[in-house]
């Protein structure tokens, strides 16, 4: 028998809803805020793809599916349509995968090449002293990936290629399939057999020592919150160099700015903030240790065809009675 079409709703503030097979899906579209959101919700919507998530007295009755189209999930921890029984929650993570490690790849190659001094002595019409500002390669440095999922694995990828030697934290020790979305097939690590080796969580402090770069591209949860904080940033190896990509709240932003202070860090390359957009009063912004970027790492041209292409490839399995890509498992999204 032919299942009937389901009702979704694509919170996206788009003018005209995304080309789903009409046999699939009745598509309505509505803004992209959370009173938006929960003014357009009927009681047959059996789908939701937001980036925010609807009050919880909103019309949800039918609600079965949320997709999240952003990578992390923290805005639907705790939220009470995320904790209700049968509900089933999945993200964007992966989406921009590819875009990202680029991007990380980049400010380590910013970073070691000394590209923004030369900026400085072109400014000035200067000709230094080559030999003194000769740095050595990337590659054999060694790079500590903290978040073992789409970025983190096309990351390794673009690292191992360069001569890098890559660690990884995840939330278990060893060598998972990678079951998210994927935008390119020859992208990532699907076997997790890139990095020399994978630690576990809660053995960040162990993993730490040996790291020339702190790469962080993990979700901001609970258990995740100032990951980086006073006691781990002390765990790590003079003139260490902090990347972070995931969200502003892995770091507790005083104790990286103390850290840089006592010249323990290099460098900190920041595109996510505990505060988004940054405040103009933020020392992070004037601070000689710190670049910042305006959370951009993972805004690219393509997302929303990437975006359209994840939502179809996940309502054939919703349909279907299949796993989700990034299906979200219901323990991560209660709060401690």
């Amino acid at each position: 028998m032919t299942c009937p079409p389901c009702h979704l709703l694509l919170a996206h503030g788009a003018a005209a809803p995304w080309q789903l097979p009409l046999d699939e899906a009745i598509v309505r579209v509505c803004g992209d805020t959370p009173a938006e959101i929960a003014a357009a919700l009927a009681p047959d919507t059996e789908i939701l793809v937001t980036d925010a998530m609807p009050a919880a007295d909103a019309a949800t009755a039918g609600l079965r599916w949320i997709q999240l189209m952003s990578a992390g999930y923290n805005q639907a921890i705790g939220h009470p349509l995320a904790l209700r029984p049968g509900l089933r929650v999945s993200n964007a993570a992966g989406l921009c995968a590819g875009h990202m490690a680029e991007f990380i790849v980049g400010q380590m190659l910013r970073h070691v090449k000394r590209w923004d001094e030369f900026a400085v002595l072109q400014h000035r019409r200067t000709w230094p002293d080559r030999a003194a500002m000769a740095t050595p390669p990337l590659r054999g440095r060694r790079a500590l990936i903290v978040g073992y999922g789409g970025v983190g694995r096309e990351t390794a990828r673009l690292l191992t290629a360069l001569g890098v030697v890559v660690d990884a934290v995840q939330r278990r020790a060893g060598r998972e399939p990678y079951r998210g979305f994927v935008a390119q097939a020859d992208m990532g690590d699907p076997a997790g057999a890139l990095p020399r080796r994978i630690y576990a969580l809660e053995e960040l402090t162990a993993a730490l020592p040996e790291a020339d770069f702190v790469i962080l591209t993990l979700p901001l949860t609970p258990q995740t919150r100032h990951l980086l904080n006073a006691r781990t940033l002390a765990a790590t190896k003079p003139g260490v160099v902090i990347l972070n990509v995931a969200r502003g709240g892995v770091i507790e932003t005083t104790a990286l700015l103390a850290a840089l202070d006592e010249g323990r860090l290099a460098r900190a390359y920041l595109d996510v903030f505990e505060s988004e957009p940054l405040p103009a009063d933020s020392p992070l912004w004037t601070h000689p240790g710190v670049v910042v970027t305006p959370h951009m790492s993972g805004v690219m041209p393509v997302a929303l065809e990437l975006q359209k292409d994840l939502v179809r490839q996940n309502l054939r399995r919703y349909r279907a009675g299949e796993a989700l890509l990034n299906e979200i498992p219901p323990e991560r999204l209660r709060t401690p």
